[in-house]
């Protein structure tokens, strides 16, 4: 049975954690080498899109889901107060990643939410200059192709 009381409290952190998250638009309309990270951000969110809100149905999978939303709070509140956008980008990655059921190979993926964050642009102008955009989009579908499968054969288990 899905508890209902957490729908609330998640939108509410997501959203919030979206809004501090907006120079994110910023980023990629402006700079150069963060051109179409919006991209790299959708394909990256494929498996939260997967997910649909079925996310929570185990009483772990809420404590997780609870103790992510909480990190990404905090992250959010620690990059406003200092501004450091890093760190906002950061909380909002974790509040997007609270929507899967909690697995080992979600570590892997959410290290991989650089790939539409501005930090790589700085990070790729030093290390492939020019093939930034590719570099994004290959560690995005890479990292959530892989656990878009791992999901998949999760769901073909349990029927």
């Amino acid at each position: 049975m899905r508890d209902h009381w957490i729908i609330a409290p998640r939108l509410a952190i997501t959203l919030w954690c979206i809004w501090q998250a907006r120079d994110l638009l910023a980023a990629w309309e402006h700079s150069g080498y963060d051109q179409y990270g919006w991209i790299a951000l959708l394909v990256w969110c494929l498996p939260v899109f997967m997910s649909g809100t079925s996310a929570l149905l185990g009483a772990g999978a809420r404590q997780y889901g609870i103790a992510m939303l909480t990190a990404a709070l905090l992250l959010a509140l620690l990059g406003q107060a200092g501004s450091l956008h890093m760190l906002q980008h950061a909380g909002l990655a974790l509040a997007l990643a609270s929507r899967i059921p909690f697995s080992p190979h979600q570590l892997l993926w959410l290290l991989s939410s650089i790939s539409w964050m501005p930090a790589f642009g700085w990070i790729g102008s030093r290390l492939f200059f020019g093939h930034i955009l590719p570099a994004r989009l290959l560690l995005a579908l890479t990292a959530a192709g892989w656990l878009a499968a791992v999901l998949r054969s999760r769901r073909m288990e349990r029927r």
